[in-house]
């Protein structure tokens, strides 16, 4: 075999994380020449500066927090302070134990080939990869799968050039829980790693241009975990925008201003961090070579994944969907099969389905579908019903103490055929399942009732839910009729 066929393939991947790993190791277990390249860590940003490593931060900031809040419970301490440097660096630690599973020696073991650089277009069958040692290779695929995944966006703030800035990047980094820190941005990510420094010792300010932190949630669990943070102490200014920055000693100095009343004012930290959305990584791919179209949110892709340029495929952060790593594994594993079964099974893209997504605040948000106001939008106000059950009357919540949050349920009416869900609870992405696999195969909430749920489980508040089906919209309307 010549050097030349030595570099062809039958599927190259570009992009290590959460998609290209799906793809790159389900093709070589199918028996085909697979390449891998990735420009930096292995395992891609969930590994590396999302999911796994803000989940063990997280976990550590709660345990502080249970230790803080004993006596809520009936247990009382001693203990005034807490040091957390062995947090971070268990949060370290676990990283570099997840992320050797995905390095390129592992994935040899999958019969998976690595290069480590920067690759970009030469043309619609080839790239060029730029390796670490200065030299480059070109490499054929009869396939190429785009998953580079996306980058936090920096705002334009001004002096912002001038002053140590920090994203989910590199806040991992640190060796200490700053003394203090400001926020920029109130969303998922931002409210997550807010609230789990706060727990850990610094004092938090998070900067949110909308008028509540998670503006893309239900309006309830704003006001839940707003009233939550509030308490805890998380400083909120909600409705406000970065100005400008500078650095003044060990302080950095953030002007903010409101956006409805123009009103300026300073506030001061050690640290500063943003999370204001993030951009795909687009730029050093090359793409006008191979004839793939883009725009500003991502690679266009087809139902099946396909770019405007044959046997070149994209998924995940890159193709302009939802930012969900659990979004990029099942729309690799589509392509994926697509690819290994052409003219059998080559599968369309699931778009239909509802995307269930989570915040792991404390306690967790997690919905999909349709809200309230979404749905009536759609149907109409006497053809939509919605459930909600506070955790108040759950009594798993009330064993713990965790009343805070709730169960909503939007259905139509007459069907209770679900059509969204919102879920406000300290493990409320789990219980959110059983509500996504029933709109998945077309469960209406009335059954949900009739299925034993094990008690006391915080999972119960869904089945108590399913029952005001009936006694909020069929016995009313049933009392209605008899008394005509």
């Amino acid at each position: 075999m010549s050097d030349e066929q030595k570099k062809k393939y039958a599927i190259v991947v570009v992009g290590a994380g959460a998609g290209g790993l799906v793809i790159a190791i389900g093709g070589a277990k199918a028996g085909k020449r697979v390449l891998l390249i990735e420009r930096g860590n292995y395992g891609g940003d969930c590994t590396n500066y999302g999911c796994i490593p803000s989940k063990c931060t997280i976990a550590s900031a709660h345990t502080a927090h249970k230790i803080i809040e004993s006596e809520a419970v009936g247990v009382t301490h001693s203990c005034d302070r807490f040091d957390a440097v062995k947090a971070l660096e268990r949060t370290r630690s676990i990283v570099s134990e997840i992320r050797s599973h995905e390095e390129p020696e592992a994935l040899r073991e999958h019969g998976v080939e690595t290069l480590t650089g920067h690759a970009s277009f030469v043309d619609a069958n080839t790239l060029e990869v730029k390796l670490d040692d200065g030299t480059t290779r070109r490499v054929t695929g009869n396939n190429i799968i785009l998953a580079t995944g996306s980058h936090p966006r920096v705002p334009e703030i001004k002096g912002i050039e001038n002053v140590p800035v920090m994203t989910n990047e590199t806040v991992f980094d640190m060796k200490s829980v700053p003394r203090s820190l400001i926020l920029i941005g109130g969303g998922p990510i931002g409210c997550e790693l807010a609230q789990a420094y706060h727990r850990l010792g610094a004092q938090v300010s998070i900067i949110h241009r909308h008028r509540h932190i998670l503006n893309k949630e239900d309006k309830c669990a704003q006001e839940v975990i707003e009233k939550i943070f509030t308490k805890e102490g998380v400083t909120l200014y909600t409705g406000h925008q970065p100005v400008s920055v500078t650095k003044n000693g060990e302080m950095i100095q953030l002007v903010i201003s409101d956006k409805e009343n123009g009103e300026t004012k300073v506030i001061e930290s050690t640290h500063l961090l943003v999370s204001s959305g993030r951009i795909p990584n687009l730029s050093s791919l090359n793409l006008d070579a191979a004839g793939v179209k883009f725009t500003d949110r991502g690679i266009i892709v087809d139902e099946y994944g396909r770019t405007s340029t044959p046997r070149i495929w994209a998924v995940g952060d890159v193709a302009g969907r939802a930012i969900f790593t659990h979004l990029a594994e099942n729309e690799a594993r589509t392509v994926l099969t697509s690819i290994l079964l052409p003219g059998i099974f080559k599968k369309k893209l699931d778009r239909k389905q509802a995307l269930p997504r989570v915040t792991f605040t404390d306690p967790e948000v997690a919905s999909l579908g349709l809200t309230d106001e979404e749905a009536i939008e759609k149907y109409g106000d006497k053809k939509i019903a919605t459930y909600f059950l506070s955790m108040e009357n759950v009594d798993r919540a009330i064993t713990t103490g965790r009343t805070e949050g709730f169960v909503k349920i939007v259905t139509k009416r007459w069907s209770s055929k679900i059509l969204g869900a919102v879920i406000v609870a300290p493990r409320a992405g789990e219980m959110l399942m059983e509500i996504s696999v029933a709109m998945y195969s077309g469960m209406s909430l009335r059954k949900l009732a009739s299925i034993i749920h094990p008690y006391p489980t915080y999972s119960l508040a869904i089945r108590k839910a399913a029952d005001m089906w009936l006694s909020q919209t069929i016995l009313p309307f049933l009392k209605s009729m008899i008394g005509k």
